[in-house]
């Protein structure tokens, strides 16, 4: 009796709304509008996933399949046509001897009209040929064993002027005379040259020998790149090639102070 009364007082009533019903099915509108955006949107992924997949396979088997493009047979025929022999540059055979050094035989003379290259002699014929050391051959103006530029040990005078690199151009004076250069005294200070001999001697200023040994070298240097060097009574001598010499003059600093390139005819 008690349970009945307390559950039939009228504060207990729970009274619904007017608009319940309304509010009940908007509310199940929502749940369904909810449920189908996340039906859409997880089909959306999964698609997204499958497509990027198919991607990466794709690109995987291109990658293991790929193969090289084959070469046009123009660009075949191009690279395979033969070069005229003459347009074929020849590379510079090791030993050569530097633009600077004069070519020609020391024993003799070529006329630079019939021949401006001349091979330079053996120093195999040497009976002491002075030892390259292990440095590099001097890039800078050089001395050769034969002479200097176009001008050769044993060239007549009329054929020294004809290579423009005398600075006079008178007629020989009788004798041996010493000829400045046109370029300047910077790497030759002289050239003597005989009327009956031809040139008979270089006088070296900045030029060096094709070992690096030049004015300002130390006697060490000489020593290394000359085992054969000989002391004589005009300084250190040491040969150069076909009859040729190099001389030397040393201080008492043990410097090189003079170098002078000499023929085998002399004045």
């Amino acid at each position: 009796m008690q349970l009945h009364r307390l559950f039939g007082d009228e504060r207990l009533d729970v009274r619904a709304r007017k608009d319940a019903p309304e509010a009940i099915l908007a509310g199940a509108r929502r749940v369904r509008r909810r449920r189908r955006a996340l039906t859409a949107t997880g089909g959306t992924l999964t698609a997204l996933v499958l497509v990027a997949g198919g991607l990466v396979l794709g690109d995987l088997r291109s990658t293991r399949t790929d193969t090289a493009a084959p070469v046009p047979s123009t660009m075949l025929s191009a690279s395979t046509t033969a070069l005229p022999p003459s347009s074929i540059p020849l590379a510079p055979q090791p030993g050569s001897s530097s633009p600077d050094v004069a070519s020609g035989s020391a024993s003799g003379y070529t006329s630079p009209e019939t021949s401006q290259h001349v091979a330079p002699p053996s120093r195999a014929q040497d009976s002491t040929p002075p030892s390259t050391p292990s440095a590099k051959t001097f890039a800078g103006p050089v001395l050769g064993p034969v002479g200097y530029g176009k001008l050769v040990l044993g060239m007549p005078y009329a054929a020294a002027v004809r290579t423009g690199q005398l600075a006079a151009t008178a007629a020989p004076q009788s004798g041996c005379t010493q000829y400045p250069l046109a370029e300047g005294s910077a790497n030759i200070r002289t050239v003597t040259i005989s009327d009956t001999q031809g040139i008979v001697s270089f006088e070296a200023s900045g030029a060096r020998t094709p070992e690096r040994v030049g004015i300002g070298s130390s006697k060490d240097d000489l020593e290394a790149a000359y085992p054969s060097l000989a002391e004589s009574a005009t300084g250190y001598t040491a040969a150069a090639g076909s009859g040729a010499t190099y001389v030397f003059s040393v201080d008492d600093r043990n410097r090189v102070t003079g170098l002078r390139l000499v023929g085998p005819a002399s004045c």
